[in-house]
C-alpha cells in the first residue's frame, strides 16, 4: 500500500479532460491513481466489486466509468485476470525514466514479477524495458524470454512450474513441484488458511476469493491469526447477495 500519490494539477488539462462532463468516469480515474490497491507503478489486481464499493457507485456505473477510462486510451482492463493498467502511472508516480543504479528499478521490477505474466503485463514490460532498465533484472527473466517470443510466453506464474525432476521426483515422479502454501492450493474446508507473510498477501489473497469488501477486515483479521476458514468466506459471499439491491 501507499503512502500518498502525486497528482498534478495539470491532470485536468490532460487525463481529465478527455473524460469531461462524465463524473463516473473521472470518480473511476481518480480512483485508479489513488486507491490503496495501487501499486507506484500503476498495473495490479483491481475486481470491479472492489471498484464499485470503494468510489460508492453500483457496478453497472464502475464498469461503465471503466470502460469509457480506458476507451480514451488511459488505462487497460483484463477482466479475466481482474489487472488493471494504468498507462503513464508509473511515468507519473516514479519517473518518466530512470538510470540502471536507481533503486527503484529494483522496486518496479519486483512489483512487476509479483504479477502473472498475460497480456496487460507484457505490455507494460514493453512499454518500461528500457527506460526503466527492466531486462537487465534477473527476477524479471521469464519477462524478458515471453517478449522475445519464448515458447509459451503467456503462462501465469500463478501455476507450479514443470521441472526436469527425473523419475521418482517431485509429485508422483511427474516432475511438478508441488506448492507448499496452504492458502494457495485448493483448500481442505475442515482447515483454516495458513497465515500469509504478510498482511498485503493476505489482502492480495482474499480479494483474490471474491470476499466482498465489507467483510475485509474482519476476514484479514481472522486470516493472520490463522483462524479463517472456507466456510466463513463462503457465509460473507452468501450474505453479500442476499443484501437488497
Amino acid at each position: 500500500m501507499r503512502n500518498f500519490a502525486t497528482i498534478p494539477p495539470s491532470i485536468w488539462q490532460t487525463d481529465l479532460k478527455k473524460l469531461r462532463g462524465d463524473v463516473e468516469a473521472i470518480a473511476v480515474h481518480y480512483h485508479l491513481t489513488t486507491n490503496s490497491h495501487s501499486t507506484m507503478i500503476g498495473i495490479y489486481p483491481l475486481p470491479l466489486m472492489y471498484l464499485a464499493y470503494e468510489v460508492g457507485i453500483p457496478l453497472e456505473g464502475a464498469s461503465k466509468g471503466l470502460q469509457r477510462v480506458c476507451r480514451e486510451g488511459l488505462a487497460t482492463y483484463d477482466a479475466e485476470t481482474e489487472l488493471v493498467w494504468v498507462h503513464e502511472m508509473a511515468a507519473s508516480q516514479v519517473a518518466p525514466r530512470l538510470s540502471p543504479k536507481d533503486n527503484r528499478v529494483v522496486s518496479v521490477a519486483k512489483l512487476l514479477a509479483a504479477l502473472p505474466i498475460c497480456p496487460i503485463s507484457l505490455s507494460f514490460y514493453e512499454r518500461y524495458r528500457d527506460v526503466f532498465h527492466l531486462r537487465d533484472q534477473r527476477i524479471l527473466d521469464e519477462f524478458e524470454r515471453a517478449f522475445l517470443g519464448a515458447s509459451d510466453p503467456l503462462r501465469s506464474k500463478d501455476k507450479e512450474k514443470e521441472q526436469d525432476l527425473g523419475e521418482g521426483k517431485g509429485t508422483f515422479g511427474s516432475g511438478v513441484k508441488e506448492d507448499t502454501y496452504t492458502h494457495a492450493r485448493d483448500h481442505d474446508p475442515e482447515h483454516p488458511y495458513e497465515q500469509p507473510p504478510t498482511v498485503e498477501e493476505g489482502k492480495a489473497f482474499l480479494m483474490r476469493l471474491g470476499l466482498p469488501p465489507q467483510f475485509m477486515e474482519a476476514a484479514l483479521q481472522r486470516l493472520m491469526r490463522e483462524a479463517l476458514f472456507p466456510c466463513d468466506v463462503n457465509e460473507w459471499k452468501r450474505e453479500a447477495r442476499e443484501v437488497p439491491a
